[in-house]
């Protein structure tokens, strides 16, 4: 009896191992097909998640014609407060003439004043004296 178990565990291995491998064979094409297009995919995401170089050098100069653009206006403001100091400058100066001129008229009436006030106390003063 054992010699029959033998005998036909062999004949099931001889028919089961090349159905197995027919098996395995037909399968591995579809298998492999999956994995390589759900690789191809995922290789896929990975590169769309970086950056390529163009659209790096692209989002630099965007951001560098950004701080360009901010600095010339940063001098044209510089320009304008600059030109405003200069004519408040020019007109403080020509403030402070003014008023010189004026304090100089202020004075030199002041000292005619003086001068006829003196004039008159003196004619006072000789006609009361005597």
């Amino acid at each position: 009896m054992k010699a029959e178990r033998k005998e036909s565990l062999r004949k099931w291995v001889n028919v089961m191992v090349p159905a197995l491998s027919l098996l395995l064979a037909g399968l591995m094409g579809p298998i492999a097909f999956t994995i390589k297009s759900t690789v191809k995919d995922l290789v896929r995401q990975e590169l769309a998640s970086y950056e390529t170089v163009a659209a790096s050098d692209a989002r630099l100069k965007a951001h560098q014609d950004y701080l360009n653009e901010v600095l010339k206006r940063w001098a044209n403001d510089l320009a304008t407060v600059h030109e405003k100091s200069a004519s408040s400058d020019t007109n403080d100066y020509k403030l402070m003439l003014e008023l010189g001129h004026r304090l100089s008229s202020i004075e030199s009436k002041l000292e005619v004043l003086m001068g006829e006030y003196r004039r008159e106390r003196q004619l006072q003063g000789s006609h009361d004296g005597p």
